[in-house]
């Protein structure tokens, strides 16, 4: 997971193990209006979730000002085995990480069972992110995404009260624990990236002795719940967002469509595909300079790169006199066909005055990062277009997983 979050922006990282999450700019602090979360509607196709960027009232109540910005979020129903039922709103949407990690206190009322290894011991999960980890128990859960089918799947459930033991210490050497709602911004991460199953850490714990497992059965996995759906809607999804003004917007709606090319609302027509690396990263190219490791990745909430543009020390948000185009081009992996050029001009502005609003969705926010070799493209570049993730291994009619498809303006 490469997802960051910048520095001013409060909220959690959210992408996941292989190059986990970063806090990218500290920056997006605000008030604002406040939501419905997401969720199904009836006006969307069954295959669709609402998808929106607004403020979380839930964390202003508890920390004024501190939600955050550019968050993606979606409602997901999360059922027992007794059919009992409860709606989880402000859950993320990550197309950097992979699986459903949910907090215990939205799952209030469920009796969901946590997964047992073979010698009796409760299953845990570390998934890491760049400056932290979640840490929590690996639950059987049956879950709906929009009207598709509701699906039994392992998920992980994090945060106090839960069945999870105390953190395992070689968790905690991946930093800070940042399952909790004022760090991840909502009550949970849907990770969508094309992988079937996460690279991440599980443990067999028994009272506070935790033992790491580096295989288990691929069933007990939290796994992709994308993977879990129909024939029909199991090959990819597509986010779209509206286009929001250069001031931004105090909220954006769109759709989160599962499936590629199986439906009339799922179609790729005009997408531009571009082949990626087996981790969905694909090269950048900035002002001259190339970055292999590069991704477009919603959760995180800025662009960030090593761009030659003024930004604040302390923050490390970029803070133009005067609003800077930037034209970024993205192409394939190396080694990967097609061998494809997509330029896309964006426009950074000065984050300390973006932030200073009561806006949520904003498209001209950015924070530096070092980095020769990667630059994130993050929620952002979502406004005004629509981005295809194939599945690893799945078809399409942009080609075969793994790939991302950009549909330009």
């Amino acid at each position: 997971m490469k997802a960051r979050v910048l520095d001013g922006l409060p909220g959690a990282p959210a992408r996941l193990a292989r190059h986990a999450a970063v806090l990218v700019l500290a920056l997006l602090l605000g008030a604002g209006l406040g939501g419905c979360g997401g969720g199904s509607s009836s006006s969307l196709a069954a295959n669709q979730m609402r998808l929106t960027v607004e403020e979380n009232p839930e964390v202003d109540a508890i920390n004024p000002g501190g939600a955050m910005r550019d968050q993606p979020y979606v409602s997901i129903l999360v059922c027992d085995a007794s059919e009992h039922c409860v709606t989880v709103p402000y859950v993320e949407v990550d197309s950097g990480s992979t699986g459903l990690r949910l907090r215990y206190k939205a799952l209030a009322g469920l009796d969901l069972q946590p997964v047992a290894t073979a010698s009796g011991a409760q299953l845990d999960d570390c998934a890491p992110f760049v400056g932290g980890y979640v840490w929590g128990s690996v639950e059987q859960a049956y879950v709906q995404l929009g009207d598709e089918p509701r699906m039994q799947l392992p998920i992980q459930v994090y945060g106090s009260g839960g069945p999870a033991v105390p953190v395992a210490k070689d968790c905690t050497l991946f930093g800070n624990d940042t399952g909790k709602l004022l760090t991840l911004g909502g009550n949970g991460i849907l990770g969508i990236q094309g992988l079937v199953q996460a690279p991440t850490y599980y443990f067999a714990c028994a009272g506070t002795s935790c033992t790491y497992k580096p295989s288990i059965p691929s069933a007990d996995e939290v796994i992709n719940p994308v993977a879990s759906l129909d024939d029909s809607d199991d090959n990819g999804v597509i986010l779209t967002l509206p286009s929001v003004p250069a001031s931004g917007a105090v909220m954006a709606q769109g759709t989160l469509t599962f499936g590629l090319d199986t439906r009339d609302d799922n179609r790729t027509t005009g997408f531009v595909p571009i082949a990626t690396d087996a981790y969905y990263n694909m090269t950048v190219t900035a002002q001259g300079v190339s970055f292999p490791d590069s991704t477009i990745d919603s959760g995180t909430n800025g662009y960030s790169g090593a761009f030659n543009l003024p930004y604040d020390p302390a923050t490390t948000g970029f803070d133009p006199a005067s609003p800077q185009a930037l034209t970024l081009t993205l192409s394939n992996a190396a080694g990967t066909l097609p061998d494809v050029s997509v330029p896309s001009t964006i426009d950074i502005a000065n984050s300390d005055l973006l932030l200073a609003g009561s806006n949520y969705a904003l498209d001209d926010v950015g924070s530096y990062d070092s980095s020769s070799t990667a630059v994130l493209v993050g929620l952002p570049y979502f406004f005004g277009r629509s981005i295809a993730y194939v599945m690893s291994g799945k078809t399409s009619g942009l080609g075969t997983g793994p790939m991302i498809g950009v549909l330009r303006p």
